[in-house]
C-alpha cells in the first residue's frame, strides 16, 4: 500500500480507536455522576476549539473539538482532572455554589465519589467484555492447539529438550489451551526459568526453560523485542462457534487474561526483572493501528470486504486497548483515577480529606510517573520506527 494511502488510514484508525475507548471511559465516568445526582457542566469529544456543541435538558453542554483524540467529562465544582479540595477550600466551594451544592462532586458521600471515579475504568472492561463476547458470538475465535511443530535450533527450547511433536499442557501451573497462550504466559517474563507441563507420547513430563529476549522483525520492517522460547507451531487450526452465555464468558475470560498478563509484566518492569521495552506511547498504538489497518483492508478480495476485516480487527484491537487503558487508570498514582481512590481511602479513615500541600505534592509526584512512563514508552516507539528505516 502507498505511503498517501497508508497516512489517512493510520490517522483514522488512531483516531477512532483513541476516541472510542476514552469516550467509553469517560461515558462511565457521566453516567456514574448522573445515577448520583452530580451534575455534569460539559461532556467533551476531542480537545482544542468547538466545531459543534449543544446543550441538553439536564443543562450538559456536549461538544465535538476540532482534535477528537479522546474527550474529557466536567462536573460542578470540579476545576480539572487534579481537583481535590482540603477542607477550608471546600467551605469557600460550598458559598459559590450556593443552592446547587447538592449537585457538586465534592459533596457527595465517599462512596458516590469512588464510584464515579472507578466507573471510568470499569467502563473500560465492560466495553472490553463486550467487544470480545460480540466478536466471539458473530465469528467464534479461530486458534491453534498448543503443540509444537518444530523447535529453532540454538533456541532455550531446544536446550531445554523440547521435540517436535509435544503438546503443551501448562505453565507454571496455568493451563495452555491455544498455542498463543504459550506467548502469553512467557513474552513477559525474560530470562526467568518457568516449569512447562509436556505430553510426549503418552507420558507427561516436566521441561525447566527460561525464554530469551529476541528481536522479532515484523511485516512492516520493523523489530520488535519479545521474549521466546524458540517454538513453532504445528497444532491443527480449528475455530470454537459461541452462544450468548459461553461468549460472554469468552469475553470475560479474554479480558481478565490480558489484566493479568499486563499487571504481571507492570509488576516485572518496576522489580527490575523486565524490560521496559514493550511499553508503548501514542505514537506506538498509531503505529499498531496504521499497521492492523493496512494488513485489514490488504487481506480483503473486494472492497466490502476490506472495509469489513476493517471494521472488525480495529474492534478487536480497541478491546485489548481498552483493557489496558482501565488498567492503567487504577494504578494507584495521583493525577490518575487510582490515585484519586487513594485519596478517598485516606479520607474515608482520617474522617477528613488530605491536606492541600500534601494533595499537591502527590499530584507533582503523580504527574512526574505519568510523564516518565510516556518518555519511555515514546523512546520504545521511536526506536521501532528508526528500525524500520534504517
Amino acid at each position: 500500500m502507498s505511503a498517501i494511502l497508508s497516512l489517512p488510514l493510520t490517522l483514522f484508525s488512531f483516531v477512532f480507536l483513541i476516541s472510542l475507548v476514552i469516550v467509553i471511559h469517560e461515558l462511565g465516568h457521566y453516567w456514574a455522576a448522573r445515577w448520583c445526582g452530580v451534575h455534569s457542566e460539559a461532556f467533551s469529544l476531542g480537545f482544542g476549539p468547538t466545531l459543534v456543541s449543544w446543550r441538553d435538558k439536564h443543562g450538559t453542554v456536549w461538544r465535538i473539538a476540532l482534535f477528537p483524540i479522546g474527550g474529557y467529562v466536567k462536573f460542578l465544582g470540579d476545576a480539572g482532572a487534579a481537583s481535590e479540595p482540603d477542607a477550608d477550600k471546600l467551605m469557600e466551594l460550598r458559598d459559590a455554589v450556593g443552592v446547587d451544592a447538592e449537585k457538586c462532586y465534592h459533596f457527595k458521600p465517599i462512596w458516590q465519589r469512588a464510584f464515579i471515579t472507578a466507573a471510568g475504568p470499569i467502563a473500560n472492561f465492560i466495553l472490553a467484555i463486550t467487544i470480545f463476547a460480540v466478536l466471539a458470538l458473530s465469528f467464534g475465535v479461530g486458534y491453534r492447539e498448543p503443540v509444537v511443530g518444530g523447535v529453532i535450533e540454538g533456541s532455550a527450547a531446544e536446550q531445554a529438550g523440547f521435540e517436535a511433536g509435544d503438546r503443551v499442557l501448562a505453565i507454571e501451573g496455568r493451563d495452555i489451551k491455544r498455542f498463543s497462550d504459550i506467548t502469553t504466559e512467557i513474552s513477559w517474563r525474560p530470562d526467568e526459568e518457568v516449569l512447562v507441563d509436556v505430553l510426549r507420547n503418552d507420558d507427561v513430563l516436566q521441561l525447566n526453560v527460561a525464554a530469551r529476549m529476541t528481536s522479532v522483525e515484523d511485516d512492516f520492517g520493523g523489530e520488535r523485542q519479545i521474549a521466546r522460547l524458540g517454538l513453532q507451531s504445528g497444532g491443527q487450526s480449528m475455530r470454537e462457534r459461541y452462544d450468548p452465555i459461553s461468549a460472554i464468558q469468552h469475553g470475560a475470560t479474554q479480558t481478565w487474561t490480558i489484566v493479568s498478563m499486563t499487571g504481571r509484566y507492570i509488576g516485572y518492569v518496576v522489580t527490575g526483572r523486565s524490560p521496559t521495552t514493550m511499553l508503548n506511547g501514542p505514537l506506538g498504538i498509531a503505529t499498531i493501528a496504521g499497521q492492523t489497518a493496512q494488513r485489514s483492508v490488504e487481506a480483503g478480495e473486494t472492497p466490502a470486504q476490506s472495509v469489513m476485516l476493517l471494521f472488525v480487527n480495529l474492534i478487536n484491537l480497541a478491546g485489548f486497548l481498552s483493557v489496558g487503558l482501565g488498567l492503567v487508570n487504577f494504578l494507584p498514582i495521583p493525577i490518575l483515577d487510582g490515585g484519586h481512590l487513594v485519596y478517598y481511602a485516606y479520607e474515608a479513615v482520617a474522617r477528613r480529606p488530605l491536606s492541600a500541600k500534601a494533595q499537591a505534592i502527590g499530584f507533582q509526584v503523580g504527574l512526574a510517573l505519568v510523564l516518565g512512563m510516556m518518555l519511555v514508552a515514546t523512546w520504545n516507539d521511536i526506536n521501532y520506527k528508526l528500525g524500520q528505516i534504517f
